[in-house]
Formats: structure tokens, sequence, C-alpha cells
């Protein structure tokens, strides 16, 4: 998936062909562009994710494997829905 946007401070917006997902919690700073993929689950009750992560400023050349929250993944409607009732307004 790739880093389309940044959401709820450091929380950050991917996106691929088969939908759209939230992350945070990682030790790293990642930029629009960059990719990340979802290897397995470390911790089922926190949701936390082991996660390759390829950086663009590298040409993709460079990875290194981190440990993020998986805070959403579905469809860009259920995105619009989980956003309305998550943030304040």
């Amino acid at each position: 998936m790739n880093v389309v946007g940044y959401l709820h401070h450091a929380d950050l917006l991917l996106e691929d062909e088969q939908g759209v997902a939230i992350i945070g919690g990682g030790n790293y700073v990642l930029s629009l562009g960059d990719k990340v993929s979802l290897k397995r689950v470390l911790d089922p009750a926190k949701n936390l994710y082991l996660v390759d992560i390829s950086f663009a400023g590298n040409q993709y050349d460079c990875s290194c494997e981190d440990a993020w929250i998986l805070k959403f993944e579905g469809c860009r409607d259920a995105l619009n829905h989980y956003l309305s009732n998550t943030t304040v307004h």
C-alpha cells in the first residue's frame, strides 16, 4: 500500500487497488509515496502488525521492518463512515 496522506496527528492513510487502511504508532517518519506492506500480526489484541516499509526517496531500494497499529482497513465508503464516527466535529 502507498502512503497517500496523514490523519489524526501521526496516523497515515494508505491505499492500493484493494482498498484503504489507517496505521499509527510506528517508529519511522513516512512520506507520501512510501510503500507499506502488512506482513503479519504481532499482537491481535492491540491490532499490532509487523510491516515492511520501502522508502520512495531511495527509489524503494531501502526497506526496513517496524511495528504499527492497524486502526482501519476497508473501502473508501467505509473509510468515510469511520472518519465521521471518529473525528471531533
